[in-house]
């Protein structure tokens, strides 16, 4: 073989490879996302049970009894489902935006507990929401004294 044909055949051998090589990683990336979105729906439905709205509706209420009286905090909630994801600790991270204000949120934790029920295990609440929360307690007992 001269060494042409063989620089042709070594040239066409790796563009081959290369070729093999990028189709698979396409691959992996697609099964990847398909995994990435299959997850995301498994979380939806978990969300959206029964069970896990009834521990987002608790947790609204306890913010909402912080204030005694008629008037509550919290006129409106809603999962933000773009965020989201599973604990590295088991379970799942649940983002509540309250009143509409996207820096006004509690992220609860929810796991499944040894007798197969949805527990919740914490929760964060941001520094806004926090804020509103004081400012609107205050405003309250203000205007009760007044």
């Amino acid at each position: 073989m001269t060494k042409q044909k063989f620089l042709n055949l070594s040239i066409l051998s790796l563009l081959v490879l290369a070729l093999l090589g990028g189709c698979s990683i396409l691959g992996g990336k697609k099964a990847m996302e398909a995994k990435r979105e299959a997850e995301k729906q498994e979380m939806i439905e978990i969300v959206e049970s029964e069970e896990v709205q009834a521990i987002i509706q608790e947790e609204v209420d306890y913010y909402n009894n912080l204030v005694e009286g008629e008037e509550k905090p919290i006129t409106s909630y809603e999962v933000d489902y773009d965020s989201l994801e599973y604990h590295p600790m088991g379970g799942i991270i649940i983002k509540i935006i309250m009143n509409d204000i996207s820096e006004q949120y509690v992220s609860i934790d929810v796991y499944i507990d040894q007798n197969k029920e949805y527990q919740q295990s914490g929760s964060v609440v941001s520094g806004e929401f926090s804020d509103y929360l004081v400012a609107f307690k205050e405003k309250v007992e203000h205007d009760e004294t007044q």
